[in-house]
């Protein structure tokens, strides 16, 4: 069971560097080569679309406590009301955080791979951020929470230096209408953003965890969320025009032109934001994957099974090639389906079993 540890500020620092971690990669590769400057009205659609995918876990979350008062997570809720099935749903879970941290750290590969080729090998650098994410993630919630703020802090600091870098270099006439190839780009944006809103399943297992006034704290994510992604839309699509159409990561390009005064080479500050929201990410999802694992077989050691999801992680990504990237489990398919399951189809199912299994009892009262 769950007591409340974080506060919602924590919970957004640790939201909004989960999402940064998405946004740096964006590029026409993840929209099937369409314009990027149409996603500022995926971006604003999504933002809308946010809120109703989170309706189902907030009423699921209102009145969240068992008998002895303690705070119930989403797989708490599985097994209390689906039983032995709701393992299932639970493993479900752990695979989605698992998943998305399988995918962040697939990206990062093909960005070390075609972009750095760094003097060490992938694997020691995968192997190494993995560890530290490991040992994090074992620490638990509250100390990943803490240093989500000294990062966000740090995160707030570079963007900053590489906005004002980058709004210098924004040539006006690279900003052509929106649609002006048609409204695939805005299906295809919107698609790739859902299909990466990991956080609202993430909250199935930290809201119950948390103090604070939380409909306000999420309204405020959702903002900040809408502002990060088109912003780092409007600078790219400013500073890079046509070229942000065909580069593979177009953000990580406009900053290796940028420069602040003696700075260059802001480039560097890219790898540095990405490589620390990385690390943050795994920290968070492994502890996340470990909980559903040990709440639902069993009271094993949660040390010993983030230890055992960190082995998983590594294997695969010592086997997957750049074509999975966009293929097979990362198709945006197969993932805007596993984050509408996790995220709203399984709360509202929860949530009308609730209701339907409370309507058939008041009657024998």
């Amino acid at each position: 069971m769950n007591q409340k540890i974080i506060s919602v500020p924590q919970l957004i620092t640790l939201f909004m560097i989960n999402r940064l971690v998405i946004s740096l990669t964006f590029g026409s590769s993840s929209i099937n080569n369409h314009n990027i400057w149409d996603c500022v009205i995926s971006s604003l659609l999504v933002f809308f679309i946010t809120f109703i995918l989170i309706i189902p876990m907030m009423m699921l979350f209102k009145n969240n406590k068992n008998s002895d008062n303690k705070n119930l997570d989403i797989v708490d809720i599985n097994e209390q009301i689906l039983g032995k099935f709701g393992k299932i749903i639970s493993v479900i879970y752990a695979f989605y955080f698992l998943l998305s941290c399988t995918y962040t750290l697939s990206n990062f590969k093909i960005f070390i791979e075609s972009v750095i080729n760094p003097p060490i090998s992938f694997l020691v650098l995968l192997t190494s951020i993995i560890i530290f994410a490991c040992y994090s993630a074992a620490k638990g919630i509250n100390a990943i929470a803490r240093a989500g703020a000294i990062i966000l802090f740090l995160t707030f600091f570079l963007l900053i230096m590489i906005y004002i870098s980058l709004f210098k270099l924004i040539d006006f006439t690279n900003f052509r209408p929106f649609f002006y190839d048609g409204y695939s780009s805005l299906t295809e944006g919107a698609f790739f953003m859902l299909s990466r809103m990991s956080c609202i399943p993430a909250m199935g297992m930290l809201l119950p965890m948390c103090f604070g006034n939380i409909k306000k704290g999420i309204i405020t994510w959702n903002f900040l969320v809408f502002f990060l992604m088109s912003s780092m839309i409007f600078l790219v699509t400013g500073v890079l025009g046509e070229l942000s159409n065909v580069k593979l990561f177009p953000i990580y390009t406009a900053t290796s032109a940028a420069k602040i005064s003696k700075f260059e080479n802001l480039d560097s500050l890219y790898l540095g934001l990405w490589t620390a929201g990385i690390f943050l990410k795994l920290s968070l999802f492994l502890n996340l994957s470990s909980e559903c694992l040990r709440k639902s077989f069993g009271r094993h050691s949660n040390k010993i099974i983030i230890f055992l999801l960190g082995i998983i992680l590594i294997i695969t990504n010592m086997f997957t090639k750049i074509s999975n990237i966009i293929s097979g489990i990362f198709d945006t398919r197969f993932l805007f389906f596993m984050t509408i399951f996790t995220a709203f189809l399984v709360p509202l199912i929860l949530l009308i079993i609730k209701k339907i299994f409370k309507f058939k009892q008041e009657p024998e009262i």
